[in-house]
């Protein structure tokens, strides 16, 4: 008589059917609330390019550092609107023939970049444009 005690006990699991227990256990347990991702705040620089002498320098190309996929060119006045996502973003202007120049964009004068010329760009320009012309013909 003993064995079929144990067998005739009931368990918690046993009184309760398994789809019972699972509408039971989903009331218990809130559903976990979204997570939103704070969206990256999207904003557009603007800023000029010059030369040494103040001349708007046409062309230059402008990027975010880091994000090279998204640059722009500089219009005939020289100047740019960039779009970017970053807070305090490092930003590079390049030209054929001056240096590069970039800098942490915090404010409306950081946006604003006179290049330097490269020292003897020309002439060195016109030497390697001999050589090639030369090893070209040969």
């Amino acid at each position: 008589m003993p064995a079929q005690a144990q067998q005739t006990v009931a368990t918690p699991e046993s009184a309760v059917p398994a789809t019972k227990a699972t509408e039971l256990l989903a009331e218990a347990v809130p559903a976990p609330l979204p997570v939103e991702t704070p969206k990256p705040v999207k904003k557009t620089l603007a800023g000029n390019v010059v030369d040494e002498w103040g001349n708007p320098l046409m062309g230059a190309t402008v990027m975010v550092l880091g994000d090279q996929l998204h640059s722009v060119s500089t219009n005939s006045a020289g100047d740019y609107l960039l779009p970017t996502t970053g807070a305090a973003p490092v930003v590079r202007v390049s030209f054929a023939g001056y240096q590069d120049a970039e800098r942490v964009a915090r404010g409306p004068a950081d946006l604003l970049f006179k290049l330097e010329p490269i020292e003897d760009y020309k002439r060195n320009l016109k030497k390697r444009s001999k050589a090639a012309t030369k090893a070209w013909k040969r």
